[in-house]
């Protein structure tokens, strides 16, 4: 029997982009030669949005990242691959192909591809600072985290229910990094496809230097959480060290160069998450 592949689209509903995120999805699921299902969550108890009837809706009232994610795996049925997107992203045939192929040389392994910016590549945006290592990396590079913002699933995983996000992450993000953290202790690996690139719209806020500061303060404190979870100790003890020693270092630099003073907040906060477990 051929494999089947679910889209999901997490969404709240209120990305400008959503309706040209599913028209492209519709139009590609259309045109493939692969058996394509769109699957949009509704993070909300209802909506005034006319969806396509060919789509398929899910609604799942409990807010967070985890929840909704979750919510999409509950709708795909055994024997089918799935696929996350965001809705903020302009999907194309050729990224759809290239995540397939990935898949097929690679059916045991958790696929993931680059996001980056539909804009001016210098502009400050948040996807840019990442592009630099996609573009270093290899096709078929082993990671040990990505994002579910273009990351297939394949069907064993799911229909063995070995995926499954934690609610911790609800209101923080970084559940999917935790995600790839659990599957790795499994066994599972975490692969990188190159050509399969998708586009995301920019928007102002993305490249808002006090939203740059917030996210990266995020990250790196719920990573500290990530390690604290699912690392052996000396991982743990060697996290430790490492912000121990910055926080040291640039308290000392930030006396004479204020500029510092963030760094210095950065890896304590991130210290103190390591050491408490409490997600950002």
């Amino acid at each position: 029997m051929r494999e089947g592949f679910f889209i999901a689209v997490c969404t709240l509903g209120e990305h400008p982009n959503l309706t040209r995120c599913l028209a492209n999805l519709l139009e590609i699921s259309e045109v493939s030669l692969e058996t394509v299902q769109i699957i949009v969550v509704m993070n909300k108890e209802s909506s005034e949005i006319e969806f396509d009837p060919k789509l398929l809706i899910v609604y799942e009232p409990a807010r967070g990242y985890s929840n909704a994610r979750n919510a999409a795996i509950a709708a795909v049925p055994k024997k089918s691959n799935l696929i996350f997107l965001d809705d903020d992203e302009i999907p194309t045939l050729s990224w759809l192909e290239a995540i397939i192929d990935s898949h097929r040389r690679f059916p045991r392994d958790v696929i993931f591809g680059p996001v980056f910016s539909d804009s001016d590549p210098n502009s400050g945006y948040y996807r840019e600072n990442f592009k630099s290592t996609y573009e270093s990396m290899s096709d078929g590079t082993l990671v040990k985290q990505a994002s579910t913002a273009n990351m297939l699933i394949p069907s064993y995983l799911l229909d063995n229910n070995r995926v499954v996000f934690d609610p911790i992450f609800n209101l923080s993000g970084s559940e999917d990094t935790d995600l790839c953290f659990r599957l790795r202790k499994q066994g599972v690996g975490i692969r990188y496809s190159k050509q399969a690139v998708i586009k995301e719209v920019q928007t102002d806020q993305r490249r808002d230097s006090q939203y740059l500061t917030a996210r990266r303060l995020r990250d790196i404190c719920n990573y500290s959480v990530v390690i604290r979870r699912n690392s052996s100790f000396y991982e743990i003890a060697w996290r430790f060290v490492t912000l121990a020693s910055r926080v040291i270092l640039y308290s000392i630099v930030s006396i004479f160069f204020s500029e510092f003073r963030f760094e210095a907040k950065l890896y304590f906060m991130s210290l103190k998450a390591l050491l408490n477990g409490k997600v950002t």
